[in-house]
């Protein structure tokens, strides 16, 4: 117990009391600070700890493309209503669709043909090849004024044809 007393002295116990009052007070802040106390932009994204934020903590439209790592998300995690023109999910279910024409020599508006896509399916690309290059040419090329096939016309002698191919998704269809 005479051991005890000589290490109680006034400058040891007030150091022990100042101790515990900021041990105590750190405890105190850490149990009581909550999200909405922290100012805005006031901690840096080094500060956070990997993988302790989840999608609702996130602000929707705060990150760009640039800020996803490459390969991250799958089409399930992709909300494909914020897609435009084709969606990437509809890619899978590419078709081709192919027309072939007989060219006959003297027609003056050539001969023209038509790569139909399928029912329910819509044009996304195409294009058209003769079977002589040397003799044979495709004057135009491009989809259908209804966006559901590939249509081109060729000049050629008889004897000789053209080929139109169309490639065609279910996506919907793209105007213009």
């Amino acid at each position: 117990m005479i051991r005890i007393g000589k290490a109680l002295s006034f400058s040891n116990v007030i150091a022990c009391i100042a101790l515990f009052v900021a041990l105590g007070g750190s405890v105190y802040a850490a149990g009581k600070l909550s999200g909405t106390q922290i100012k805005p932009n006031s901690i840096p994204g080094n500060r956070v700890k990997a993988k302790t934020l989840t999608a609702k903590q996130v602000k929707p439209g705060s990150l760009t493309g640039k800020q996803i790592k490459a390969g991250s998300l799958t089409g399930t995690q992709i909300n494909q209503t914020t897609l435009t023109g084709v969606t990437a999910s509809k890619l899978s279910s590419i078709q081709y669709a192919a027309s072939t024409v007989a060219l006959v020599s003297g027609s003056l508006n050539g001969n023209a043909t038509t790569a139909s896509c399928p029912a329910g399916t819509n044009v996304i690309g195409g294009g058209a090849t003769v079977s002589n290059e040397e003799q044979d040419f495709v004057n135009d090329s491009g989809p259908n004024s209804s966006r559901n096939g590939w249509t081109a016309t060729g000049f050629g002698p008889t004897g000789t044809s053209m080929t139109v191919t169309a490639i065609c998704t279910a996506a919907a269809a793209i105007g213009g």
